[in-house]
């Protein structure tokens, strides 16, 4: 084996050696979960150095270099950060927004809407690229096939999942089968295949290439509303209903592995973390629950929450989970140590619907029913900016890849790009 070279990852914080193997180019992929502000790069160099027979020491000056760049970035981010000005306000669609999302550099962005299109943005000069048109109700759902970002996948009202291509904005394949409204359609980590969890109670898997279906994924009692591929291999699937369950499916099998029981009302998100091994629910019975992914037990109930928990969403590296709920508040926990409560964020005057993490995590972004987004810094619970401007609801909300740029949606028919 001779080693090629390293790949950053940023976000979460990794190595990628890339090497040759008889005559095959493969890769590895190496965590640094823990790498921090204050990580001495001299001795984690030193440990991988020991571990890894590919990092040979001609190359170990390199590698406490790569490192380096990672513990930078970390540092940039920063809990008190840059403040976001308002950079571009889309006008987006006729009739009210449903769901929006970046691709992996950010510089397009994806919207969904009540008039039965997906558009296509330019994020740099607030241009509409191309409007998917097709589906003959709501258009839900909306996400890119990361890394590659080159397919789109949106679910709808009308029953159906689309596969496009967003440079053309040809549908390249419709995704038939469903009974009722496509609620929630994501691509596997891989790219390979796409799963959609629908109103008839029902998740299916779809090969993305020829659009048939592989599997109808049958057991929950009523609408499926949240699903997520396991980050790694792709090969497991979680779906969240509103019977108050969350189920483990294989890819590779028609039945369900296992099921997650335990919360008294319909789950409103459920998210696998970074390495797959754990799984956090939200429910509208005012809880969220950690699982163990493996062992299919319930390791944490927090209940901290005055009202319905709404979403959920773990850090990039898998070590901290927020909340977000009616109360108007957000949370965030350690799931590291016995689920205990770091932040609460109190600043909102109406639900809290959306909660995502910072890609170096240490900002929390909020939306709100109260026509503001909110920047907090995740040590301290403490708003770091808020985001105001919107004359309608805010009920989606993303940062991009970089953490440079924020978009937000409304209810007033309008996006806004954030830098």
């Amino acid at each position: 084996m001779k080693l090629l070279k390293f790949h950053l990852r940023y976000y979460p914080p990794g190595l990628v050696l890339e090497y040759l193997q008889k005559g095959l180019v493969k890769n590895k992929d190496i965590d640094l979960l823990d790498l921090n502000s204050n990580t001495d790069i001299q001795d984690l160099t030193n440990k991988l150095f020991q571990r890894e027979v590919l990092i040979t020491d001609d190359v170990k000056d390199q590698l406490e270099q790569c490192l380096g760049t990672l513990k930078k970035r970390i540092e940039h981010e920063g809990p008190t950060g840059k403040r976001f000005y308002i950079y571009k306000t889309l006008v987006t669609h006729v009739l009210p927004l449903t769901n929006v999302c970046f691709d992996k550099v950010g510089e397009r962005c994806l919207s969904g809407s009540y008039d039965r299109t997906c558009k296509v943005w330019d994020v740099e000069s607030g241009q509409e690229l191309k409007t998917l048109t097709g589906h003959q109700n709501v258009v839900y759902s909306v996400a890119f096939n990361f890394p590659a970002c080159n397919r789109v996948i949106t679910g709808s009202f009308d029953k159906t999942a689309k596969i496009w291509k967003p440079e053309t904005g040809e549908c390249l394949e419709t995704l038939w089968g469903h009974t009722g409204e496509v609620v929630a359609a994501q691509f596997s980590t891989k790219g390979d295949y796409a799963a959609t969890g629908s109103m008839d109670n029902t998740a299916k898997l779809f090969d993305v290439k020829t659009g048939s279906e592989i599997n109808t994924y049958v057991g929950h009692t009523a609408e499926v509303i949240a699903l997520q591929f396991d980050p790694n291999e792709g090969q497991r699937l979680i779906t969240g209903s509103f019977d108050g369950t969350i189920s483990i499916w294989d890819t590779r099998l028609k039945d369900r592995v296992s099921v997650l029981r335990g919360h008294e009302g319909e789950i409103s998100n459920v998210q696998f973390n970074w390495d797959s091994s754990l799984v956090g629910s939200s429910s509208l019975d005012g809880s969220a629950k950690l699982w163990d992914a493996r062992k299919t037990e319930c390791l944490a109930t927090v209940s901290g929450h005055t009202d319905e928990v709404l979403d959920i969403c773990f850090d990039w590296a898998g070590q901290r989970m927020a909340t977000s709920s009616s109360d108007c508040s957000a949370r965030i926990y350690d799931v590291r140590s016995d689920f205990k409560e770091l932040a609460v964020m109190r600043g909102h005057r109406e639900e809290v619907s959306k909660v995502c993490f910072s890609p170096a995590g240490g900002c929390l972004l909020t939306a709100s029913a109260d026509r503001s987004a909110r920047v907090w810094n995740t040590n301290t619970g403490n708003c770091l900016q808020v985001l105001s401007g919107h004359c309608g609801e805010i009920f989606s909300c993303a940062f991009s890849y970089a953490g440079d740029a924020i978009i937000t949606a409304s209810k007033d028919n309008t996006c806004r790009i954030w830098r």
